[in-house]
């Protein structure tokens, strides 16, 4: 007895689905596996590790954080760019911050777990210890010589416009020292915990300063 062609087609379907599913989905990983645990590709098939004072630190490979057990970096080590996906460096990671250029006020909060830093901060942060650690200058444009955003809160008499009553380095707090001593003769103030000098009516005024125009510290190193 002939099958109806629509049958046949739907069981030839079925067929070749179990054939593909267990050569392609169980035989080849397997197989792949099996090469991959030959003497001489084991290391390089668990992602070439690079161990340092008895732990793995990264891989030869692969972009990581190459720092001692205190979170230092280890000097003889390229350091790759910054990473924020996960933990840092971490390819099972979705997805990573949502900061962007206007990122420039940090969040300083009396809990300190709930303060955080902009990007603005985090890259001149993160250039001032790239410069400690090449022994090179670390300044750069709208980054306080602490490693914080240059930015200030000024408050105008009459709202954007008027003379200056108030200016507030939002980005430093106690015990720094602010960056500026004033401001179109404005003593500036350090920024106080819980505050925030924006919802006040605080214009935000990011302050270039004297850094060169190209910082010693590259960007794909701070980014």
């Amino acid at each position: 007895m002939r099958l109806p062609s629509w049958i046949a087609q739907h069981l030839a379907a079925l067929r070749a689905v179990l054939v593909f599913t267990a050569l392609l989905g169980l035989i080849y990983p397997l197989a792949m596996v099996a090469v991959g645990r030959i003497p001489g590709l084991d290391g390089k098939a668990d992602g070439s590790l690079i161990t340092a004072e008895g732990r793995t630190v990264g891989s030869s490979l692969i972009g990581q954080s190459f720092t001692d057990a205190d979170g230092n970096p280890i000097a003889r080590y390229f350091q790759s760019r910054p990473s924020v996906a996960g933990d840092g460096y971490d390819p099972t990671a979705t997805s990573a911050s949502n900061l962007g250029p206007e990122s420039v006020v940090d969040t300083i909060a009396t809990d300190p777990e709930e303060s955080s830093q902009s990007l603005l901060t985090q890259v001149c942060a993160r250039s001032k210890a790239v410069g400690e650690l090449n022994g090179v200058d670390g300044n750069r444009p709208f980054c306080t010589p602490d490693g914080v955003g240059a930015v200030l809160a000024v408050f105008r008499a009459d709202g954007l416009t008027g003379q200056v009553t108030r200016v507030v380095s939002v980005n430093q707090a106690a015990p720094a020292t602010p960056f500026l001593a004033s401001y179109q003769g404005v003593p500036v103030e350090l920024a106080q915990p819980g505050q925030d000098y924006v919802a006040e009516g605080g214009i935000v005024t990011p302050i270039r300063g004297d850094a060169p125009a190209d910082p010693a510290v590259p960007a794909d190193a701070v980014t």
